[in-house]
């Protein structure tokens, strides 16, 4: 390039200026309309985004334009119409770009670098294609280093503008430093990427050709400050229409905030009120849970206790239906309760160690005298994999389970009802089970299969008044079972069944050991035993199979007693003899007690190896069991452990002796808890709960002392020591939360721990809370359930068998008398056995005054007769030492040898005197 030949022109510094000032309010102007973009929606950011990109591209192009003009060159130059429109028209898009990727929710690196790649080149290309539209003299060429270089400051610049507009957008005041910072470096950088493209050209001599001269038009000075003030004008209409709408915006996020303030308000009116009104209600239904508790524990305790004496048939049935109406009636409070609890989302799961085995049994156990009352058949099968301990909300479990046991029960005429447990899956220490309730009842239509667990839903209208209910059972339950991370669904078939399923995750807890000082049986004892069993129905049969084989036992089923007498005759045949027969009492053709008739006629066997379980015991079982020589006599559902222990205690005792006492579960029990009895102090004002209580731990031989109220539970304390504390919480002048404070507070200073349960009508959310903290160390809810007092008071029995206490001092005359048989014998009846008691002290005196006098008058006819009468009744009573002392008399007076007579008749007094305390012991009203 010829140098000497270059164009020379000169900057008009004003223009400069004025393209500076033009570049920083298109810099603002951009600042406020991202701002305006990103806070529209729909039409109106439509509207703002093509409004704004050709406010900003005229802006921008006028800043250029202005700039062009800057440089003076010494000829006039005119500019093509059509090519400055195109240039116009690159700026509005490179604006159009720009507003939009900064108006968006977010902005990424790739976005800001396409997007300033689309920016910066419309901004350069509108540079150079404003250069091509001048028309004049002379060529311009381009240096292609500071052209390259200005492109990418076009692209760097645009990156940077993108990132601080996109940092700024939400910057509500017109004027502030960081808003100005901005304008002032986005202003600068517009005019750099000019002025170096500026730089990057040279122009040379050259004539012009008139055809390029068609569209070319000049600008005049006023064509310039047109230029300018309309510019201004366009930017500066934005920037105040901006700053209406944002003011207006402003005005209107106002108007939403003190509209959200004054509704924020509301609602803390109406949740304070809503607050006061459930604390209200709360309040109500606790004293209506409690008042209604309280007369319905003596209703049902005392009509328990009443039905377990002798009754003809017409008040039995008078009774039971009393006792059917109260449970129905303590059932429907309970479901509103807990429906109201986890309605308000109160209820919490607990996760405390359990004996999962225990649990299901227990739960089982509750409607096991339903199920017998209607003939069915309850059965449970727990898979052998699923843990032993669990770690989780047994209560809440057993409620699930005990609900759909219950309906399958209640829409059950005839059949059976089935529970099995399932190991699913298992993740470290989370297993999932998977309980199945099955039924042969009414079953569900397929339109109901979910309605019915709606609230207040049954699956027929009918149903509700056929069946009774509340209809809220399901809904609980699978809103218990869903807080237990699983789920709850069902499978049915109109006239053939249903069967229920729900899944549970629980954790697995350590095996806990065994807290009772007794040898437990070694599993050898019934490794490779030959077992016969005889059970009608099938299922039963099948998981009857599964127990014993699981201990190293070998079955064979039998599905009636003819079935099993002729496999018990094959077997004695093949010198393979069955060495224990396990018999259901209930079955058709041929029930138990026919069966075993049956089989001492066709066998002799050695009746101590056969057991029988029934559904439900009837008076006068277990003296008929004695007689037909059966070893065992267990109700059903049977737990595991309970059955394994009595074929334990059954064989074991077979190798001994071919004598032993009927088992059954008093006596496992009691061989349990080792004959140990606990001191309990009740803290109970009301009369009839006092009653009702004392006679439920008289039967389970505990001696109880009754105080009225806390400060009466305290003083008894100073006095003596108890095992165990059974506290109500509303009394008058002391309640139990203050008395057990009080204690607590005591025994911080002597450092000893007395036992407290909460026995009490609160059954409200939290309740159960408010005893724990006030100390207590457990809760039992009235009505009291006797198999949830039975697991409170074997949990303190096996406490105290553990710390080696001695048993009561009334405890060891007990051997006069085997009390686990008499109890048995009369069913546990203590009204009945008071009254023996009774006929007993009257009578035994009178009789040692007629022996001694048939031995002075040495009249040996007297001596066997009233020794054979002596012997009868003390055997009744189970006073087995008294008994033959008694038998011993009866046969010397029929021998006529009436030499040591006066020897056995001082041993008999001092024996029936013991006898007598036992007697006392075990009715202590009598006592008294």
């Amino acid at each position: 390039m010829d140098q000497a030949a270059v164009l020379t022109g000169s900057y008009n510094y004003g223009l400069v200026a004025a393209s500076i000032a033009i570049a920083l309010l298109a810099a603002y102007a951009a600042l406020d309309l991202a701002g305006r973009i990103t806070e529209s929606t729909g039409f109106a950011r439509t509207a703002w985004l093509c409004g704004g990109a050709f406010a900003l591209g005229f802006g921008i192009w006028s800043m250029h334009y202005v700039g062009m003009e800057a440089y003076q060159l010494p000829f006039p130059v005119l500019y093509d119409w059509p090519t400055v429109l195109l240039s116009i028209l690159a700026a509005v898009a490179a604006s159009a770009v720009a507003l939009f990727v900064v108006s968006r929710r977010r902005m990424t690196l790739l976005s800001a670098t396409v997007g300033s790649l689309f920016m910066g080149g419309g901004i350069a290309s509108m540079h150079y294609i404003g250069m091509d539209a001048m028309r004049m003299p002379a060529m311009h060429h381009y240096n292609p280093r500071i052209l390259a270089l200005s492109i990418v400051l076009a692209v760097v610049i645009s990156f940077a503008a993108l990132f601080m507009t996109f940092s700024n957008r939400d910057e509500k005041m017109s004027f502030s430093v960081k808003k100005l910072s901005c304008t002032v470096v986005m202003g600068l950088a517009i005019p750099v990427t000019h002025y170096v493209g500026m730089a990057a050209v040279t122009f040379m001599p050259m004539p012009v050709d008139p055809s390029s001269l068609k569209h070319a038009v000049s600008i005049s000075s006023l064509g310039l400050l047109g230029i300018g003030l309309v510019t201004i004008f366009v930017l500066g209409f934005v920037y105040i229409s901006a700053l209406i709408d944002r003011k207006l915006a402003l005005q209107a996020i106002e108007l939403e905030l003190m509209a959200q303030q004054h509704r924020l308000e509301l609602e803390v009116e109406r949740a304070l009120a809503a607050e006061n009104s459930n604390k209200a209600k709360s309040e109500f239904l606790a004293n209506m849970s409690h008042e209604i508790r309280t007369p319905l524990n003596g209703i049902i305790g005392m009509t328990d206790l009443a039905l377990e004496t002798d009754l003809n048939r017409e008040q039995r049935d008078y009774l039971h239906t009393v006792k059917l109406s109260a449970d129905a009636l303590l059932n429907v409070i309970n479901d509103i309760l807990d429906f109201s609890k986890i309605d308000a989302g109160k209820i919490d799961l607990e996760a405390i160690d359990f004996d999962f085995h225990e649990c299901i049994e227990g739960a089982l156990k509750t409607v096991a005298l339903r199920a017998d009352e209607k003939g069915l058949e309850l059965l449970c099968d727990v898979s052998s994999e699923v843990p032993g301990w669990m770690k989780g909300d047994p209560g809440r479990l057993r409620q699930v389970i005990l609900n759909l046991i219950g309906n399958a029960v209640k829409f059950t005429e005839e059949g059976e009802v089935a529970l099995r447990v399932r190991l699913e899956s298992t993740e470290d220490s989370r297993v999932q089970l998977q309980f199945t309730v099955s039924d042969t009842g009414i079953g569900i239509a397929p339109a109901k299969l979910e309605t019915i667990f709606e609230s207040f839903s049954q699956a027929d209208s009918s149903t509700t008044r056929e069946y009774g209910g509340t209809g809220l059972g399901l809904t609980i339950s699978r809103r218990l079972v869903a807080m237990m991370g699983g789920r709850l669904w069902v499978e049915s078939e109109v006239g053939k069944g249903s069967s229920f399923h729900f899944t549970a995750v629980l954790e697995r807890a350590p095996e806990h050991a065994a807290t009772v000082p007794h040898a437990v049986t070694a599993p050898s004892v019934l490794t490779g035993v030959k077992v016969l069993l005889v059970d009608d129905n099938r299922t039963n049969r099948r998981i009857l199979e599964g127990l014993v084989a699981r201990w190293g036992m070998i079955s064979a089923s039998a599905s009636g007693g003819q079935q099993a007498l002729e496999m018990f005759a094959a077997a004695k045949e093949e010198n393979d003899p069955f060495q224990l027969v396990l018999t259901d009492m209930h079955m058709p053709r041929m029930d138990g007690f026919d069966f075993v008739e049956r089989l001492k006629e066709l066998s002799g066997l050695p009746t101590s190896t056969i057991m029988m379980l029934t559904s439900g015991g009837q008076r006068g079982d277990a003296q008929r069991c004695e007689e037909l020589g059966i070893a065992a006599y267990l109700l059903k559902p049977v737990r595991q452990a309970e059955l394994r222990e009595a074929i334990a205690n059954v064989l074991t005792a077979r190798k001994v002796t071919e004598q032993i006492s009927l088992v059954t579960r008093h006596s496992l029990r009691e061989q349990a808890t080792g004959g140990t009895t606990l001191k309990i102090l009740l803290a109970e004002d009301n009369l009839v709960n006092q009653k009702l209580a004392t006679r439920m731990l008289e039967k389970r031989n505990h001696m109880v002392t009754v105080v009225a109220n806390g400060r009466e539970a305290l003083t008894a304390l100073d006095q003596g020591a108890y095992d165990l504390v059974l506290m109500d919480m509303q009394m008058p002048e002391m309640d139990g939360f203050e008395a057990t404070v009080a204690l607590r507070e005591r025994e911080k200073d002597t450092g000893a721990h007395q036992p407290v349960v909460a026995m009490t009508a609160l059954a409200m959310t939290g309740d159960r809370e408010r005893c724990m903290d006030a100390g207590m160390d457990g809760y039992l809810s009235k009505p009291i359930r006797p198999n949830e007092l039975d697991a409170v008071l074997d949990q303190y029995l096996l406490e105290k068998l553990a710390s080696g206490s001695e048993p009561e001092p009334l405890s060891e005359p007990q051997h006069s008398i085997d009390v686990s048989q008499l109890l048995d014998r009369i069913d546990d009846d203590r009204a009945l056995l008071a009254d023996l008691n009774e006929i007993f002290r009257a009578d035994y005196p009178n009789h040692i005054k007629m022996l001694q006098r048939a031995i002075d008058d040495r009249n040996a006819a007297d001596v066997q007769r009233i020794g054979h009468m002596m012997k009868g009744a003390l055997s009744n009573l189970s006073a087995t030492r008294a008994a033959e002392l008694a038998a011993h008399l009866e046969e010397m007076g029929k021998g006529g040898q009436l030499a040591g007579t006066q020897v056995l008749l001082d041993d008999l007094a001092k024996e029936l005197v013991s006898v007598q305390q036992v007697l006392d012991y075990l009715c202590p009203e009598n006592a008294k």
